[in-house]
């Protein structure tokens, strides 16, 4: 009986299988945004689970760009991670600073994916204590239709942090080393 396939052309396809099946199981719904400035940055780069899709916002990076890039990244994605330098009223990406009245002015909703269950965690201490940092974050909301997450209860970022401020109700409230 003659064989179609020869054994190297089966271990061949069955390696392209494997591979194709590893490829798409390990894309998960976790997108992680690290501004070069965000203080360890390389350690944080090191110490996120090898499955989540990671970009490094440069020097050139604006806000809007880098979460349509997260998006245009990850398909799948639900989850944007946001590790930037932020103060009580400001977050810092790319060498720029966004107040709520900038990320009002640069945000445009029809931009972004409408209807879709995405949640950016910005992982910042000072944002959700501040009057200022909730209207950034509120802003950030409505220029792009997603929920905003934050943290008011952490004193520095070492330290167990939990999502206790959002928008809009969280299902998770986990960081994403938990």
């Amino acid at each position: 009986m003659k064989t179609i396939f020869n054994q190297r052309t089966l271990m061949s396809l069955l390696l392209f299988l494997f591979l194709s099946l590893g490829v798409s199981m390990a894309q998960t719904d976790h997108t992680v945004i690290v501004d070069s400035d965000f203080p360890n940055s390389g350690g944080l780069i090191a110490s996120l689970p090898a499955s989540v899709t990671l970009i490094e916002a440069k020097t050139s990076a604006t806000l809007p760009e880098t979460l349509k890039q997260a998006l245009a990244k990850n398909s799948s994605v639900k989850n944007i991670h946001l590790f930037v330098p932020s103060t009580n009223a400001s977050i810092r990406i790319g060498g720029r600073s966004y107040s709520a009245e900038a990320v009002g002015n640069q945000l445009e909703p029809s931009e972004f994916r409408t209807g879709s269950d995405v949640t950016v965690f910005v992982y910042s201490c000072v944002l959700a204590k501040t009057p200022e940092g909730r209207f950034l974050l509120e802003n950030i909301a409505s220029g792009t239709g997603f929920n905003v997450a934050s943290s008011s209860s952490c004193d520095e970022m070492g330290e167990e942090m939990t999502f206790d401020f959002s928008v809009r109700p969280l299902s998770n409230t986990k960081t994403i080393f938990d």
